[in-house]
């Protein structure tokens, strides 16, 4: 009989950035089974590169999660061999990951996955893609991919994800009236859906709301949440950004942050994404914070960002937000920004141009946007009622894989 085991199957060149995005899950699983596994999978990407990581800071993740780097799929099927193994899968979907894919399937591991940020994903995104659709090589062989891996999830060749958490209630009411179920429903013996149970869970940004409440402190500050500007989706859809044209917005950005903070006499402090270095010349005229974004959102007045997940922990907090776009940041990106400014009615400034608006006129617009905070809440961050999501998820794990 093999072995009920439960872990975390990832391709991570950073494992702190990991530790620390999926701290509360981590430690939740640890806490409730008695060995649990980290499962880097990195090396079997077709094409890496990149260093492996076969020793971690044991800070990183509690005493009886055991980290494991695979390198081959010998070594990947020996190690799950014996072990009837539920993974919390957090792997791309691209040609690159087709045979760890293929191997998940072999050995019959049963996958888990959690999308419970709150922010626009694929469905949003349709439009645009069928507009800009020739406009890509790349892109165009991307969504290829992505039907061909449908497909073979389809044939029983890779696997289907057993149990979805989704805290977006639009996407879960998009899959729910999709073809694939429709198809079921008229040929209950055919399954087709990718997705076989969906919970619904609150979203990660609630959670830290929830268990950071009382440390809020306003300290009169605004904050600047930084974005990449050669963003790996944009990149895949129109290339990097020149090095000269990359100078040039970020010369508007920081004339922007300094024209704000002069408006409303308050400094501005950046956060810089986890994953860019050597921004500092970039803003060598501001503070940049040693805390993370989600740490400095309840501690300041007005949040400012381009693109970033992390600003639904403004919404969460229910900030005076300031959104920023310009033609430098590209088409896709403008189009995943105009989404959060459409959807919550922000107040948008395109940075290519002065800012000539009174602080009365942004005050008032800030204002009138957070009476569309609460909708937004209920659709994207908190459709769950006061159940924390990593809760739930531990408690549905254990319903379905370990009764």
């Amino acid at each position: 009989m093999k072995d009920k085991t439960i872990g975390f199957i990832i391709s991570q060149e950073n494992l702190k950035v990991f530790a620390s995005q999926n701290n509360q899950i981590i430690k939740k699983i640890a806490e409730n089974f008695k060995e649990v596994f980290v499962i880097n999978v990195l090396d079997l990407k077709l094409g890496n590169t990149a260093l492996s990581i076969n020793t971690i800071d044991k800070n990183f993740f509690p005493e009886n999660v055991l980290y494991k780097n695979i390198k081959t799929s010998k070594e990947f099927v020996a190690f799950f061999k014996n072990k009837d193994f539920v993974a919390l899968q957090y792997l791309p979907k691209s040609p690159d990951y087709y045979r760890i894919y293929f191997l998940i399937k072999k050995m019959n591991i049963k996958n888990v996955l959690i999308l419970n940020l709150g922010n626009f994903g694929n469905k949003q995104t349709i439009d645009w893609n069928l507009k800009f659709f020739f406009r890509s090589f790349k892109h165009f062989f991307d969504k290829g991919f992505y039907y061909l891996f449908r497909i073979l999830t389809i044939l029983n060749i890779f696997p289907k994800i057993d149990l979805l958490f989704q805290s977006d209630t639009e996407v879960i009411k998009y899959i729910n009236k999709g073809f694939s179920r429709k198809f079921e429903n008229l040929f209950s013996f055919f399954k087709i859906s990718f997705f076989r149970k969906i919970e619904k869970v609150n979203s990660i940004f609630f959670d830290y709301y929830i268990n950071n409440k009382t440390k809020e402190e306003n300290t009169n500050t605004i904050l600047y949440v930084d974005t990449p500007l050669n963003h790996p989706d944009r990149v895949r859809r129109e290339g990097n950004l020149d090095p000269t044209l990359e100078k040039k917005y970020y010369e508007q950005l920081s004339n922007f942050l300094k024209g704000i903070s002069k408006i409303f006499k308050m400094d501005v402090i950046i956060c810089l994404h986890p994953k860019v270095k050597n921004k500092n010349d970039f803003f060598k005229d501001f503070k940049i914070s040693d805390q993370s974004t989600l740490e400095m959102i309840p501690k300041s007045e007005i949040i400012i960002f381009s693109l970033s997940s992390a600003i639904l922990g403004a919404v969460m907090y229910k900030k005076k937000i300031i959104n920023i776009k310009s033609k430098l940041l590209g088409d896709y990106l403008n189009m995943i920004n105009s989404k959060y400014v459409n959807a919550l009615n922000l107040f948008s400034h395109d940075i290519d141009e002065e800012l000539q608006t009174n602080k009365e006129t942004i005050v008032k617009e800030m204002s009138s946007a957070k009476l569309n905070y609460d909708d937004f809440i209920l659709s994207k961050l908190n459709p769950d009622g006061e159940i924390l999501s990593y809760v739930k998820i531990v408690e549905k794990i254990k319903e379905n894989f370990f009764k």
